[in-house]
């Protein structure tokens, strides 16, 4: 009899769990999410649980992210590449016929022997697919190859690379020219001071040219002041001159007056004293310039 009861209730429990999978798979076969658990509550959306857990901290996080926006905004923008040289504009042009010889290779039978169906029943659509393809890979490595070129500085570091290439070849051509037969010695047997002092060369070199810049504009600066400066000595000692020239006039001014008013013979009263208000008048003036 007990066995009897554990058959049926092996039974049950496995007819339960046939109708449990089946149902699970009905629901997944239909597209709809499987149930978690016998309860029907409704669990909580992760967006909802996210807000309510953050509360105030969207705030908090909105700020900082505006100022960063804000920070991004005012930066400057980068400077503009320079002109690519030979090395450089040889390396775009290799880029570009790379970029050209491989997209040809995804041609439309190699294209077309991939999707035999479609090729066969579309063509015109699977033509305009394949087209798009093609023009979009060269887009998308286009601007990889120039975000790799900016990032990297490439055309910056290639014209400084023709820079030294043409400045050994000129050294090379003077030393042929001059006469000289000494090998110049290879780079790595050099020693560390002048190895260091070559790759330290440019950066000196126009460290040295802003210096030069800056000396002259002080010195050009310091002309215009001299020649300022002795504008106004000049017109200083022509000042001083006019100013000794009428000290002289009232000097001798004075020294008439008071000769008049000493050899005056049975003058007028009146005449007298006018002379002698003169004198003093003209010898308080001589004492204010004196002292000017």
């Amino acid at each position: 009899m007990a066995t009897h009861e554990a058959t049926a209730t092996a039974s049950s429990g496995a007819t339960k769990k046939d109708k449990t999978t089946t149902t699970t798979t009905d629901t997944l076969s239909s597209g709809q999410q499987p149930p978690v658990g016998d309860s029907d509550e409704v669990l909580p959306d992760a967006d909802d649980q996210g807000v309510a857990e953050s509360g105030d901290g969207t705030s908090a996080q909105t700020q900082p992210t505006a100022q960063g926006q804000s920070s991004q905004s005012q930066q400057p923008p980068p400077p503009p590449p320079p002109p690519p040289g030979p090395r450089a504009g040889r390396l775009q042009a290799l880029f570009a016929s790379s970029l050209d010889h491989t997209l040809n290779k995804i041609s439309w039978d190699n294209f077309a022997a991939c999707y035999p169906t479609a090729a066969a029943k579309s063509p015109q659509a699977l033509k305009t697919v394949h087209r798009a393809m093609v023009d979009r890979l060269g887009e998308l490595c286009t601007a990889e190859f120039a975000v790799v070129m900016r990032n990297r500085d490439v055309v910056r570091r290639l014209n400084e690379l023709e820079t030294l290439s043409s400045d050994a070849h000129k050294r090379r051509l003077a030393a042929a020219n001059s006469g000289s037969t000494a090998a110049p010695s290879p780079p790595h047997t050099l020693p560390a001071e002048t190895v260091l002092a070559a790759h330290l060369a440019p950066q000196r070199k126009a460290q040295r040219q802003m210096l030069e810049e800056r000396l002259a504009a002080v010195q050009a600066a310091n002309t215009a002041r001299f020649a300022k400066l002795t504008a106004q000595q000049t017109e200083a000692g022509q000042l001083v001159a006019a100013l000794e020239r009428a000290l002289a006039d009232a000097e001798g001014a004075a020294a008439l007056l008071d000769g008049a008013a000493e050899n005056g013979h049975g003058g007028d009263a009146l005449d007298n004293t006018l002379v002698a208000e003169l004198a003093r008048e003209t010898r308080a003036a001589e004492v204010e310039m004196t002292g000017i």
